[in-house]
């Protein structure tokens, strides 16, 4: 059962569950986190957690689309005004890095958790997906199917955000975003000195000068 939303009371409860998980999660794997730690974490009855959650995984589904949604956000405005699939691509890759500086509890939370993530159907997928079709369409990327390079795309971003989290620096950080979006347009099809190009001017300017940085969600670490 769901507790009722718009209740100030339940609302604190949630947001508090909420908080406690991006913490554990950030520090430990989901299944070494039990239900019993949030609820000690959070300070609130166990009862509580189930008028909010029907169970552990409801959680991290909310917890992972709270940060994935405040990612997107931070995509969409860096790229509100590019039309160009491979400058879009590689300012979208480096969005997601220099989220891993600004939020490193949440960025901790997306090393650890990945189910649903590389669905083509999810919605935090949708504008990655339009974006590999459109670069399809137009000639710009040269890849088997729009799949491949979906996955492609995430599996270069995730472990470069695993080596930021564990290197949280701005000059590793904007070294590290600079080599992998030029390394991905590469694979997507792009001429290398045009890669490595656009690859620059985006790493200079959303990670290293923090320009379109998504908020951290409420209560994340810096």
């Amino acid at each position: 059962m769901t507790a009722e939303r718009g209740n100030p009371r339940a609302e604190r409860t949630r947001a508090a569950l909420i908080a406690a998980g991006r913490r554990l999660y950030s520090q430990r794997p989901v299944d070494a986190v039990t239900v019993d730690d949030i609820v000690q974490a959070a300070a609130v009855g166990k009862g509580s957690f189930y008028n909010h959650f029907a169970d552990r995984d409801a959680l991290v589904r909310a917890i992972s689309s709270e940060i994935r949604g405040h990612v997107e956000t931070a995509i969409t405005r860096a790229n509100a005004e590019v039309q160009d699939p491979a400058r879009r691509m590689a300012r979208a890759v480096c969005s997601y890095l220099r989220f891993a500086l600004d939020g490193s509890e949440a960025a901790g939370v997306l090393v650890r958790v990945h189910s649903g993530h590389t669905s083509m159907s999810t919605p935090l997928n949708r504008g990655l997906v339009e974006d590999i079709e459109h670069g399809l369409d137009s000639g710009r990327f040269v890849i088997p199917t729009v799949e491949a390079g979906v996955l492609y795309v995430l599996g270069v971003t995730q472990l470069a955000l695993v080596r930021i989290v564990q290197e949280p620096t701005l000059a590793f950080a904007v070294s590290l975003s600079q080599q992998m979006c030029a390394l991905t347009l590469r694979g997507l099809g792009v001429p290398v000195a045009e890669a490595d190009l656009i690859a620059a001017q985006a790493s200079d300017e959303i990670v290293r000068r923090g320009a379109f940085s998504a908020p951290a969600p409420t209560g994340a670490a810096h």
